[in-house]
């Protein structure tokens, strides 16, 4: 038995042995079929056997690892086929089909329900109902693996290829095609397909792949953004106003600078989708023009009182993705700027909403 299958097989345990009116006969994966002819190959990843009054009852488990939407599908179809054929060659009273994993997310969960499966993972979500018994519990909690897996779609590299896809959600894109748009590797290409596939926000056709959700994908993005990692630092600058728009404009434009600097965050969204002015200006610069940016903005250091805050990017790709405004300084593309506002207090989350519901609505 594999690992997590032992880890399940506890888990389950753990859940039915909270009714007192259950009794665990045993639960196992040793589904002995060599003298079954209905299903010599195939078999449930674990099998419990509990006794209720003068009934009996088999919940059959199937295990899926990762148990992203697509996967927990398989496996509801993997259920289905075991139940009919157990039916046939077993003599309990009720057969449960139970989708397990170490951890499945609120979408998978809602996929199950929608099948009528029962459901249970390691990080304490279950849902177990039958003949009057009615298991549920949720948690908030994510297992570290489980939590890395859902992340890994939101990578730098990987955030490159999504922000290449939400410009135009409805275009089909082939590989190369995806791959030279977003300036990665054919490999990290073929990693984010899979990926949005596994979690049903996108579908492969004839024509390529196409976003199918991408509401789902940014709502998801946001819950898991991390804010870009880089040096930061905070400065005071005595331009103000008209002023410091003015000198900022003709500093970006400067051929050194130009493609190396933009605005971020709310900074940005005020030229984007004005919602909400802050009194911190903020700018992501590539290290290479800070020097020529300190001086053409009049910066000096400052640990308090300061009113402008640089972002030194890890990931010097968001700067090719500014977006150019008649009138305003090149600012940060409306998906990181979405992402970026989304996780600042309350009315920072109010701007993200107004900017989402102005520039990236897509039905």
């Amino acid at each position: 038995m594999k690992e997590i299958e032992y880890e399940i097989a506890g888990a389950l345990r753990q859940q039915l042995e909270r009714i007192p009116s259950l009794e665990v006969e045993s639960i196992n994966n040793d589904w002995d079929m060599s003298n079954s002819r209905y299903m010599p190959l195939a078999r449930p990843d674990v099998l419990a056997h509990v006794k209720m009054a003068d009934r009996t009852v088999t919940l059959v488990c199937e295990v899926k690892e990762p148990a992203y939407p697509r996967q927990v599908r398989s496996a509801i179809d993997q259920l289905y086929a075991y139940i009919a054929r157990y039916r046939l060659q077993e003599d309990a009273d009720v057969v449960v089909p139970v989708v397990a994993a170490s951890w499945l997310s609120p979408e998978s969960r809602e996929i199950c329900a929608e099948a009528g499966m029962s459901w249970l993972d390691l990080a304490g979500n279950c849902r177990i109902a039958f003949d009057g018994v009615y298991i549920e519990r949720e948690t908030a909690e994510k297992p570290k693996p489980a939590a890395r897996n859902y992340r890994a779609v939101f990578s730098p590299k990987a955030g490159q290829v999504l922000r290449t896809l939400l410009r135009d959600p409805t275009r089909a894109w082939k590989v190369n095609d995806l791959a030279g748009a977003s300036e990665v590797s054919l490999g990290h290409v073929s990693n984010v397909r899979s990926a949005l596939r596994d979690r049903e926000w996108a579908k492969v056709d004839d024509e390529g792949l196409h976003l199918t959700a991408p509401d789902a994908l940014l709502d998801a993005w946001r819950d898991s953004y991390e804010p870009v990692r880089g040096k930061r630092s905070f400065w005071y600058s005595v331009l103000h106003g008209r002023q410091w728009e003015e000198t900022l404009r003709e500093a970006l434009d400067r051929p050194h600078i130009a493609g190396h600097a933009m605005l971020g965050g709310l900074s940005a969204a005020q030229w984007l989708a004005p919602y909400l002015r802050g009194s911190m200006k903020t700018l992501y610069a590539d290290p290479v023009v800070m020097p020529e940016l300190i001086e053409a903005l009049k910066l000096k250091p400052s640990k308090s009182g300061a009113n402008v805050e640089v972002i030194e990017p890890d990931d010097p790709a968001i700067l090719k993705e500014r977006v150019k405004i008649p009138g305003a300084p090149p600012v940060s593309s409306p998906v990181l700027t979405y992402l970026d506002l989304s996780h600042l207090d309350d009315r920072g989350r109010e701007a993200a909403e107004h900017l989402r519901e102005k520039l990236l609505k897509w039905h």
